[in-house]
Formats: C-alpha cells, structure tokens, sequence
C-alpha cells in the first residue's frame, strides 16, 4: 500500500498534535476534512492502545459533512490503521451534540422524557400566527417608522403585503440572538418596564418572543436554537455530568469554527474544560454572520489568544494561479486599499500558497485558466442580456468540453431559478442546489393548483384554471385557440356541478371555435376532475399519494409526491382543525420558493458535480466545493456593495424613513439591555451597512475560489429604473 503524503502544513498537525488548544486557519481547497480526518484516525488509534471507553469527538456544521467525516475516518481506521472502522470516535453536528446533551437529562431542564424539537416549518408558523394577531401593535409601529413621501394608498398596500413578512425576518433574528446570549423574554419585559427611553421594536419582538415561548411550553417543545442554549444550561448547572461528559471526550476537533456562535463556543468550552481542543476554520469564508448568531470573531481571538497553539494550512492545489492570484489580490486590496476604512478588517490575513512540483495535487497549469468579466462598467446590461449571454457561453462551452464541471453562481435563489428556465428552454442538462428545484417547484404547484380546485369545487374559474395549468400541462398540450375558447366557456359557467355529471347535452355544443379533437378532450378532461373530487374523502396524505398516481409516471415526481404526502400526514397530525385552504397554504410556500423543500437532486452525502451538466447554486449554497469553469453572475454593487455612496442596500427598504434597517435597530435596543449601551436610531443601520458589506466581500472570496481553471464574471443594472446597478466596485478596484 502506498504510504500517504502529507503536506508539511498538514503533517505538522497530524502528527504533531500532542494534545492542548490548538487553532488552524486553513485557506480553501487546503484539505482541512482530509488532516481532521486522519488526525482524529491517530487519536483513536493512541486511546485504543489504552483500551478506553474514550471516544474522540468530531463537532461540524453540517450532517453532509458528518457523512463525509465518517466514511474518511472509517477508510483510514480499517486500513491505514488495523482497526475496527467506527468504534472510538463520534461525528455529531453542533445541534445534534447539543441535543445529545438535552436529552440524556431533560428533568434537569425542566423538559419531559419525550419533549418535541420543532423544526423551521412550524417555528415560522408559530411567529407568523403571532404576528398576524397583532394587527394593532402592527399598524402602531408601521406608523412610527414609515416615511412621509408614502401615499396612502401606497402604506394600505404595505401594511398588508411588505411591512408583515419585514416583521417576522426582525422577530425571528431577535428571537435568535436573544437566546445566543441566553435571554429569556421576562427579564427584558422587567427592563423594559424600568427604562425611561421607549424601545418599541424590542418591545414588540419580545412579546412576539414571550408568546412563541409560551406555545414552545404548551406543546412541550424545544427549537433549534433552544438546544444549544438549554445544552449549556445543563452542563452548568450539574457538574458532575459534566465531568463525565469531559472524561468520555478527551479530545474534541471542531470543523468550521469560523460559524460557531456564541453558545456553541461556551458549549464546546466547558466540554473540553479548555484543554484538548483543536478548532479549524477559515474567517475569510465566514459568510453567514449577518442572518445567524455566527461570528468568525470568536475564531480570530482563538487564533490571537496567546495560550493556544497556532497553525495555518495555507497550500491549495485546487485552483490555477490565476484564480490564487486573484483571491490574494483581493484579500490584499481589502486589507490595505478599500476605500472604506471600515472594511479594511472583513479579511484575516492569509493567502493562499500554490503546491510543490512534488505534491500529488498539482495546481491546473496556469496557461489552461481563463479568467474574464464580461461588460465593461458603464455599460447598460439588463438582467435578461445577462442570462441569455451566460447560457449562451455555457452551451458553447459543453459542446466542447463535454468532460469538464461548470457552475453558474448566483447570490440569491430567485436569479438562479432565472436562470433555470432559460436553461431549459436551451436543452441544457442541469442540477440546482438552490433553496428548491424546478422539479419540486413544477410539482408543488400542479399540486396547488388541484388543491385550490378542491377547496372551492363550485368555482368555475377555479376549474378552468385546472383545466389551463393542470390538464394541459400534464397531457403536453400547447395552449391554443381551441383550448383559450375551451378555458373561457368553463370560466363562464354558472352550474359546475351540472357540466361535470354531463346531464346538460348542450355543455359541450355551446363552445365554439374548437374541432372534434378538442371536444373529445373536454370530455376527458370532465372525467379527470370527477376522479379527483372523488378523492375528497380522504385524508390530505391519501389525496396526494392517489393525485402522484394519476398525474405522474416520472419516478422522480412520484417520489417528491410521497415526500409532499409525509410532510402532510404529519402537519395534519399536528393540526387536527386543518382544512384543505391550510394544507393549500402550505403547498404554496414551496412552489414560491418561501420555504426549503429537499428534493431528490440534494444529497445527504454530499454533491458531486458531473461532468456536461450545469450546477446552479448560490454562492452560500457552493461553499466547499469546485469546479472547472465557473460564473459568478449579478456581481453588481447592489449584491455586493462597498460603502459608497451610490449604494443600495437589500435590507433597507425605501418606504421607511431615513431607510433604516429595522432589524439591526431592534437588535442595538437589544444591546442597550445586554451591555448598557445607549441607543442612538440611524446608528445600527450604518453599522449593519458596514457588516453585510464585508461579508459580501468574504462571499465573493468564497465564490472566485470555487473556480479550478476557468472564472467568469457577469453583472446586470437590475430591474428598477429608480436604482441603477453597476458593477461591483469590489470587483473593477482590486482587479
């Protein structure tokens, strides 16, 4: 067998490691999983030799990732090692070691033996119901905040459509941080009460957080976020359990330090009792710190802290020269020229180092790498031009490199299902890792059409709509005069049940301009929807599973169908007063997008891109992994700002005076309470404009170094004449 090379980086780590706090920021592509791996392989392999119920602990972010460390420590145990694959170590990610320790003594915390963990679905239906009951405190604050320049008419429209969704983001990110820092709703009504200053948004987003808690209580439920904080609450408060937590767990490795919160960093502190700890990262792919607890801050005073043992992992063989260059540079410019002082700090100080002529993973030759921006600044780019020259590229290039990965980047779902479609209608072949597919978007949606129908069988524009977007679709029938004139006479119908029994003998003279072929298929159409309103019957699970029968012979949409049918049984398990308008509301959250759905394109064990396909991700979404050509698209200033002046910010919204950002505010009156702060309006908007500027510089890192051989790099002005987009001055200054 051949003996494994290490990197010196790497070897330093792997078999220098003697035990202490050790810190490793490692670049991308420089084979963190791979030294963790064969790391943790060792330390297993140093406590069998004792014959120790010792096990060593892999923390990590994902449960993809779990699966990957599992199957690398097992591979080298069993042969690198002589041991038995999947004994003396444990792979848990953060929450699911936090609920470990929940649930071994949840007596301890006030929990019963059989307490629920509520996922995102119906967290978000406990905070939207709350928030819907309090119109009169809505309306209160929408008229505190609102600008002048608002027309009536115009705050009618808000109040109902922006200013509710605006609401629930706040409520949920102060819900969030409010327990990261272990805050129960009580003690900040008890400050509230005190104060002489009037916090409304804290107010309101703690009440809302007093009533979700007392509905967590009513159904003896815990949420994700309540895991960590109520882990950390057991392991204070019984030390003895904690003792033998910290004797089970000798050494403790923590993968993608650069996303630990708060909490998780106290939680994994008093588990190791700050002694064999080792925490790898990268906080220059920190990019989820503006919508979670997450702060790569608590990474870098690590790394800083004197007492710890610091090493870097700076070699990647992953990208050409060209690309390193590139990412270098920007690290670099950002660090000591952007512009704006206040992210001269989004970066830590680290640069990626290509391999040696002698190492197994050669960097791509530099004379093979293209890197590109297409559009010069200035230029006018409307989004469509955008997409049509990307898909445009993508197609010349996988006819001629039908063995190469491609990628198209975007920074935010709805550009990526853009985008998809456009794909589509190019027959090009390509997967989506984007909040959900187009698979499971046509399919919830066929599906919200037919419930739609059933929940109002009487309305005959509901039927015709069945018969335009269900019937059709599933029958591939091209919409033409006959079936507009077909669509139109249902539409008109005053007796819908009486056309359906086809008592009437007239129905079907009386549309005109349609030939025998089409008549034929009314007809058939009459029976597929009496087939259907048969199925009213039965329970929401069974209509689903029956309607996959009949409308599908894709196993992949039957498939999705019986995940739809599962999730369904089990709302309606919950929900005992649901109707078939509730089970509809559902449905729809997942054919617009609103809520994540796996589909059969995700994978547990992570994605592998294949060759002549095209990979459409967010850029979040691609973090940890590559490909040999890659887009990065809508790279303009308003994804990916940099203080100037000109910029636009996602979260302000124009309708709220002196554009503020309503959630950073909320969260700075949460800071006046934590930390005696004093609270000025307009100075968290500023602040937070600073915070999601660097982290968009860091995700544009992230993104330039998913690319192997090839980058290319698009922009649009965007959608609105009011707000021009350029390109990102990011991107024109460093380059």
């Amino acid at each position: 067998m051949a003996t494994i090379q290490f990197r010196e980086s790497q070897r330093q780590v792997i078999e220098g490691y003697t035990g202490g706090m050790m810190g490793i920021s490692a670049v991308p592509g420089s084979g963190k999983t791979f030294t963790l791996s064969h790391l943790a392989a060792r330390l297993v392999t140093e406590l069998s030799r004792h014959n120790t119920e010792q096990d060593v602990l892999i923390v990590t972010f994902s449960n993809s990732a779990v699966n990957s460390f599992k199957s690398k420590i097992a591979n080298i145990l069993q042969h690198d090692k002589k041991l038995l694959p999947f004994v003396g170590y444990q792979v848990r990610t953060l929450h699911g070691l936090a609920h470990d320790i929940v649930r071994e003594r949840p007596a301890l915390l006030g929990l019963s033996e059989d307490f629920q963990i509520i996922d995102e679905r119906v967290s978000s239906a406990i905070l939207l119901d709350t928030i819907r009951s309090k119109a009169v405190e809505q309306q209160n604050l929408l008229n505190e905040y609102l600008s002048e320049d608002v027309s009536e008419q115009y705050a009618r429209r808000i109040q109902h459509q922006q200013f509710p969704d605006l609401l629930f983001r706040l409520v949920q990110r102060y819900i969030q941080h409010a327990k990261n820092h272990n805050v129960d709703p009580s003690t900040v009504n008890q400050w509230l009460s005190r104060s002489s200053k009037s916090y409304k948004l804290l107010s309101f987003a703690n009440e809302i957080y007093d009533n979700y808690q007392r509905v967590l209580r009513y159904r003896g439920a815990v949420d994700f976020d309540d895991l960590v904080m109520l882990a950390l609450r057991s392991l204070e408060n019984d030390q003895e359990y904690l003792k033998r937590l910290q004797e089970r767990y000798p050494y403790i490795l923590e993968d993608e330090a650069q996303d630990s919160s708060l909490l998780q960093e106290r939680m994994l502190g008093l588990l190791t009792g700050n002694k064999n700890w080792v925490r790898v990262g990268d906080p220059n792919q920190a990019i989820n710190t503006t919508f979670t607890s997450a702060d790569s801050q608590y990474l870098v005073n690590f790394l800083d802290n004197n007492n710890v043992q610091k090493h870097t992992l700076p070699t990647s063989g992953r990208c050409g020269q060209p690309i390193i260059d590139i990412a270098n540079r920007l690290v670099q410019w950002a660090i000591d020229e952007h512009p704006a002082p206040e992210l001269r700090n989004a970066f830590y100080k680290q640069f990626i180092e290509p391999t040696a002529p002698d190492d197994p993973q050669q960097n791509p030759p530099a004379d093979q790498c293209l890197t590109y921006i297409h559009y010069q600044d200035g230029e006018t780019v409307a989004p469509e031009q955008e997409i049509n020259f990307v898909t445009r590229s993508i197609k010349k290039f996988i006819t001629e490199n039908p063995d190469k990965t491609i990628a198209a980047l975007v920074p935010e779902n709805k550009r990526g299902y853009k985008l998809a479609e456009a794909l589509k209608k190019a027959n090009i072949p390509y997967n989506e890792l984007l909040r959900s597919t187009t698979t499971v978007r046509e399919t919830a949606t066929i599906l919200v059409h037919i419930l739609t129908y059933l929940s109002k069988p009487h309305d005959a524009k509901l039927l015709a709509n069945l018969y335009t977007y269900v019937w059709l679709f599933i029958n591939n029938i091209e919409p033409s005069q006959s079936t507009n004139s077909i669509a139109k006479y249902l539409r008109s119908q005053r007796n819908v049940e009486l056309i359906l029994s086809m008592s009437d003998d007239r129905s079907l003279q009386m549309v005109t301009e349609v030939d025998d072929t089409y008549i034929a298929n009314l007809e058939a159409f009459y029976d597929f929807t009496n087939q259907i309103l048969a199925l009213l019957e039965l329970p929401i699970d069974q209509i689903i599973l029956s309607l996959s029968q009949k409308l599908f012979s894709d196993p992949v949409d039957i498939a999705l169908c019986y995940k739809i049918s599962a999730l369904l049984r089990h709302i309606d398990n919950e929900n005992i007063d649901y109707q078939m308008k509730d089970y509809l509301n559902e449905l729809k959250l997942i054919a617009q997008n609103q809520r994540r759905f796996i589909g059969f394109e995700d994978h547990e064990n992570g994605y592998n891109p294949i060759p002549g396909q095209v990979t459409i991700s967010t850029m979040h979404a691609s973090k940890g992994l590559e490909w040999d050509r890659v887009y990065l698209m809508a790279v303009s200033n308003y994804g990916f700002p940099s203080l100037s002046p000109t910029d636009t910010y996602i979260s302000e919204k124009k309708f709220l005076r002196s554009n503020l950002n309503l959630e950073s505010e909320c969260l700075s009156q949460l800071e006046s309470f934590l930390w005696g702060r004093d609270y000025s309006e307009g100075n968290a908007t500023l602040d937070s404009r600073a915070e999601y500027s660097a982290e968009r510089l860091r995700l544009l890192y992230v993104a330039i170094t998913r690319a192997k051989y090839d980058m290319c790099i698009t922009w649009n002005n965007g959608s609105y004449e009011s707000v021009k987009n350029h390109l990102s001055f990011n991107v024109y200054s460093f380059l």
